[in-house]
């Protein structure tokens, strides 16, 4: 049986979107889907109508809580409603910060929410999209979590049981979990989250961004300690994330793409409170719903 072209043209759209590093205009979706412009107007229209997309004050098109709602009826879908991305937006105008909000069931994590900086993108995982992920990754919802779901999440390396119990401690101390590069890396994640940002979604071949992102995110793999993070001088910072509750769980993460090779101690804290007051907001909201 053949396929229907118009419901492919849909498809197509949405997983455009949803790879898209950014909102996108309609002649730039009408360029990658294939179809004339006029066409994707009519498209997006009607996913508009649905909640399936929005569009932003540029006029520029991004999922919307319609997909994310899709995900099940414990909340998923909240993460993309317009009170939540106004405290995103607000956390962004606040630090200059991109920001994610992320999905954790299992060891999967799904992006929900995603709000860029005007000065710098957040390179790495689309709207929709998902990832295995295991330790360091996602200590801010593991702290919370089980024994046994931390045992999980930290692997059977022997190296990492020590470690993962501080880190652990740390976040539970701090309200957040902070992440660096390889101390000789710490100047690459910032030119690779530059080169990212200047030449935009839309200008780099899909391969060559994947690849560069794969980078980036391997050098932003290594926690901090609160004991670390209290250093008096600067320190890179690649990411910081705060568990965000629902009905008393941590299932989400939020997450700041600080992505700077020094950050002052000051600094570091001003970061860490702008975002686990977000944190505080959203999970607000999430048992408000």
């Amino acid at each position: 049986m053949p396929g229907s072209p118009p419901t492919r043209r849909v498809v197509d759209t949405l997983e455009h979107l949803a790879s898209a590093e950014a909102p996108c205009t309609i002649a730039q979706i009408a360029d990658a889907v294939g179809v004339a412009r006029p066409t994707m107007s009519a498209i997006l229209a009607e996913l508009d109508a649905a909640g399936w997309v929005e569009r932003d004050t540029s006029r520029a098109y991004r999922l919307g809580a319609g997909v994310a709602a899709l995900g099940g009826g414990d909340g998923a879908g909240t993460a993309m409603t317009p009170d939540i991305i106004s405290i995103l937006d607000d956390l962004v105008a606040a630090t200059s910060c991109g920001v994610t909000v992320s999905r954790l069931v299992d060891d999967r994590m799904t992006v929900v929410a995603k709000v860029h900086s005007p000065i710098r993108p957040v390179p790495g995982l689309g709207l929709g999209q998902t990832l295995t992920v295991s330790y360091p990754a996602v200590a801010a919802v593991m702290a919370w979590r089980s024994p046994a779901d931390q045992l999980r999440w930290q692997g059977d390396r022997p190296d990492n049981g020590d470690r993962a119990r501080a880190v652990l401690d740390s976040v539970r101390e701090l309200g957040y979990a902070a992440y660096r590069p390889m101390s000789s890396d710490a100047s690459l994640v910032e030119s690779l989250a530059d080169l990212l940002s200047a030449v935009g979604p839309m200008l780099i071949d899909p391969a060559v961004r994947r690849t560069a992102t794969r980078q980036l995110a391997g050098l932003t793999s290594r926690a901090y300690l609160s004991d670390d993070l209290a250093a008096d001088e600067a320190l890179p910072v690649s990411y910081l994330a705060a568990p965000i509750f629902h009905h008393g769980e941590a299932g989400y993460e939020l997450q700041l793409g600080v992505l700077r090779s020094a950050v002052h101690p000051r600094e570091r804290a001003e970061f860490g409170l702008a975002l686990t007051e977000a944190a505080t907001r959203i999970s607000a909201l999430l048992d408000a719903a």
